[in-house]
C-alpha cells in the first residue's frame, strides 16, 4: 500500500521524469496518473501537527505566506500564495510548471508569519499546505486581490471588488446516508503563464477512498470570473453515485425564513436560490431553506442548458451592517457537451452559521461510471455579482410566507420583476398559474403591482389536508405566454 510520503515521492519523481521543461505534462499525463492511483488502495494524507489545532478555524488566513517566500515573484500578474497547515484541513502539495520545468513548492516552517496567528516561531511541523490562494489585478489599478481560493474540496473565484462567497466543489460521492462526501484536492500544478497573460491554467489531482479524478481548470478573471474546467473521474470499488460539478454555498436565514437562528440579523446567506435553466429552454427557481434536518430534492433535467447558485437579494439593508452577504457572488454552471440523462441534486442541511456551507446542488447521471472504466465531463463556472449571468425575462427576488387567515392555511407572497413584465400592454396584467401538490386545495390568488420593486406580486393561500411537505408551483403568464421563470418551493409540514 502506498503511503503519503511514498506517494509524494513517486510523483515528484514522476512529474520530473515526464519532461526536464514541463512541456510534456498535459492532462493525459495526470489522467493516467489519476487512473493508476484509482487502481490502488487508497492511502489516507497524514494528520496535521497537533500545534495547529491553536489557530482559531475562523481565521484561516491566520499566518499568512510570507511575501519574499512566494513560489513566483510579486512582480507577476498572477500571485499564488500556499495557505498554512492547521488542524482539520487536507493537507495538499504544490508544484509549478515553468520554462525551466516542474518545481516543487516544499513546505519550510518559515515560509509562514506564525506569531500572527499566536504561535511560536519558527512553527509546526507538516508535509503540505492547506491548498493556496491566488491574487490578480482585477481592478485595474496594480493592485492585487484576491481572485480564487482552493481548500479541502471547495474552489471559489471572484470578480471585481467582490468578496468570496459560494463555491464550486471537485466532485462529491452520495453515501447510503444520502449525503454527499467530499473528495478533496491533493495536489496542484499551476502553469505560470507569460508576462502579461490574462489567464492562467492548473492542474489538480484529487482522491477519496471513492474515486481518484484529474482536473485541468483555466482561470479567467473579470468583472465576472470564470473557470473553464476538464475532469476525468476514476471510481474505486464501492463508490457510490457521483454528484457531478457541485455547487455549494449557506443559508441560514432568509425573507422565507424568518430569524430562528441569528435572532439579531434579518437575513444570512451566501446565495438566497437555486436557478435551473432547462434543457427544454424553461427556468425554474427554487428558494433555499435551512431545514430542521437534512433534506434532499431531485429536479429531472437531462443535461440543462445551466444552473446555479444565486445571490438576488443584494440590499445591504438587509443584512448585518457591513456584512460581506451583498458583495457575494452568484455561481453559475454551464455543461459543455451532452451529459445524458440525469437530474439535479439538491441537498440542505441544518446550519447555525454562514460559515456553514450547508446547500450543494449538482448532477447526478442515470449511468453511473463502473470502476476502472472513468467518466470525462467539460463544463464553465461564472461567479459574478453584476447581473450579467443569463435569466428569464421575468424572475422572483423574493419569497414570504406565513400562516392564512383560516385555521391551518398557508399564505404566500412571491415577488417577479423583469422587462417580460414592464413590457406588458398599458392596463393589461399577468395572470398567475399555480399548482398545489397533491394534499392541499388553493384557496384564494391575487396578482397585484409592487410600486416598490417595479414588478409585481402573486398572493395565494391554500388549505394543507396533509402532514406531510407540500410540492407549490407557480408562475405569471399573459395570453397564454409565459413571462416569468417556474417559482418552486416545497412547503414543509407545521
Amino acid at each position: 500500500m502506498l503511503n503519503w510520503r511514498s506517494l509524494g515521492l513517486l510523483l515528484a519523481a514522476w512529474a520530473g521524469a515526464a519532461s526536464a521543461t514541463g512541456k510534456d505534462f498535459d492532462f493525459d499525463a495526470l489522467k493516467a496518473r489519476a487512473r493508476q492511483q484509482a487502481a490502488a488502495a487508497y492511502s489516507p494524507p497524514p494528520e496535521a501537527d497537533g500545534a495547529l489545532a491553536q489557530i482559531d478555524p475562523a481565521r484561516r488566513d491566520a499566518a499568512p505566506l510570507k511575501a519574499r517566500y512566494a513560489p513566483w515573484s510579486m512582480a507577476s500578474r498572477f500571485v499564488p500564495l500556499p495557505l498554512a497547515p492547521r488542524a482539520g484541513c487536507a493537507l495538499t502539495l504544490f508544484n509549478s510548471i515553468q520554462a525551466s520545468g516542474i518545481e516543487r513548492f516544499d513546505y519550510r516552517p518559515e515560509l509562514f508569519d506564525w506569531p500572527a496567528a499566536g504561535l511560536p516561531a519558527p512553527g509546526p511541523a507538516a508535509t503540505g499546505f492547506c491548498g493556496f490562494r491566488l491574487l490578480y489585478p482585477s481592478a485595474g489599478d496594480g493592485k492585487r486581490e484576491d481572485l480564487a481560493r482552493f481548500e479541502g474540496d471547495a474552489w471559489q473565484l471572484v470578480g471585481t471588488g467582490a468578496l468570496f462567497g459560494a463555491a464550486a466543489l471537485a466532485v462529491g460521492v452520495i453515501d447510503n446516508d444520502g449525503r454527499a462526501q467530499p473528495v478533496p484536492f491533493r495536489e496542484f500544478w499551476l502553469v505560470r503563464p507569460a508576462a502579461g497573460a490574462r489567464q492562467l491554467r492548473l492542474y489538480a489531482l484529487a482522491d477519496s477512498p471513492a474515486l481518484a479524478a484529474a482536473f485541468q481548470i483555466d482561470l479567467v478573471p473579470g468583472v465576472a470570473s470564470r473557470a473553464d474546467v476538464q475532469v476525468a473521474l476514476y471510481p474505486r470499488e464501492g463508490a457510490g453515485k457521483l454528484l457531478l460539478a457541485p455547487l455549494a454555498g449557506s443559508f441560514v436565514q432568509g425573507k422565507h425564513r424568518p430569524a430562528r437562528v441569528l435572532p439579531l440579523q434579518a437575513e444570512v446567506h451566501s446565495v438566497d436560490g437555486l436557478a435551473i435553466h432547462t434543457a427544454a429552454g424553461g427556468w425554474l427557481w427554487r428558494p433555499l431553506d435551512n431545514p430542521p434536518e437534512r433534506s434532499a430534492y431531485s429536479f429531472l433535467v437531462n443535461t440543462p442548458r445551466g444552473f446555479g447558485l444565486l445571490q438576488r437579494d443584494r440590499d445591504a439593508s438587509h443584512y448585518e451592517p457591513d456584512a460581506p452577504q451583498p458583495r457575494q457572488p452568484d455561481v453559475w454552471l454551464v455543461p459543455g457537451g451532452d451529459w445524458g440523462a440525469g437530474q439535479l441534486l439538491l441537498l440542505e442541511a441544518p446550519a447555525g452559521s454562514a460559515a456553514v456551507r450547508n446547500v450543494q446542488v449538482g448532477f447526478v447521471p442515470d449511468q453511473q461510471p463502473a470502476p476502472g472504466a472513468g467518466m470525462e465531463l467539460g463544463y464553465a463556472v461564472h461567479w459574478s455579482t453584476d447581473a450579467s449571468l443569463p435569466r428569464a425575462g421575468g424572475w422572483v427576488i423574493a419569497t414570504r410566507s406565513g400562516a392564512g387567515g383560516n385555521d391551518g392555511s398557508r399564505r404566500y407572497a412571491v415577488d417577479f420583476v423583469g422587462p417580460a413584465l414592464q413590457g406588458l400592454p398599458s392596463g393589461a396584467a399577468p395572470v398567475a398559474v399555480i399548482d398545489i401538490g397533491r394534499g392541499g386545495s388553493l384557496q384564494r390568488q391575487q396578482v397585484v403591482a409592487n410600486p416598490h420593486t417595479g414588478g409585481w406580486r402573486l398572493l395565494f393561500e391554500f388549505n394543507r389536508e396533509t402532514d406531510a411537505p407540500l410540492q407549490l408551483r407557480a408562475y405569471l403568464q399573459h395570453a397564454d405566454q409565459p413571462l416569468t421563470e417556474t417559482w418552486d418551493y416545497v412547503d414543509p409540514p407545521r
